[in-house]
């Protein structure tokens, strides 16, 4: 999947979508890749104000971080403001348990319950083609989607 990632950003040369990451290493950061870090709240934030200027913004992180550390800027930023302005796709990384050594906190068993609750479409690509065909159509649609890969104990070949 990170692959998958890698080669659509390395592929779009469009200055209007940036790519924001929690700590996950290999991914070049220069242009409109941003390391936020361990920080996924102020990650969100970040996206939420590109967002608002018109700007794409794809977030890629662990799962369980990017939804219960942020949930009240994804809640007051990006469902409050941004999401008619432009696109905001988080993308999870560990909903396969492909984490589940790490602890709780890399796990997320609730996504579904808290997009519905933040009314934010979840969508859950079967391929890595059906992943990269629903990337692209997201970035030319405004508002908020959560892109969940695999259910538990479910790998990508």
């Amino acid at each position: 999947m990170r692959k998958t990632l890698h080669k659509f950003l390395s592929r779009t040369q469009h200055k209007d979508i940036y790519f924001l990451h929690a700590d996950m290493w290999g991914f070049p950061t220069k242009g409109n890749v941003i390391n936020c870090g361990i920080q996924e709240p102020n990650m969100v934030n970040i996206a939420a104000g590109l967002a608002s200027q018109g700007k794409t913004v794809i977030i890629y992180g662990v799962a369980g971080f990017v939804l219960y550390k942020a949930y009240e800027q994804i809640k007051l930023n990006i469902k409050g403001w941004s999401e008619n302005y432009g696109s905001i796709i988080f993308v999870n990384a560990g909903a396969n348990g492909c984490y589940s050594f790490a602890g709780r906190g890399h796990l997320v068993d609730d996504d579904l319950a808290l997009t519905s609750a933040l009314k934010i479409p979840l969508i859950e690509p079967k391929t890595r083609k059906e992943f990269l065909r629903t990337i692209k159509e997201r970035c030319k649609t405004k508002g908020a989607c959560f892109i969940r890969l695999g259910k538990d104990g479910e790998v990508w070949k």
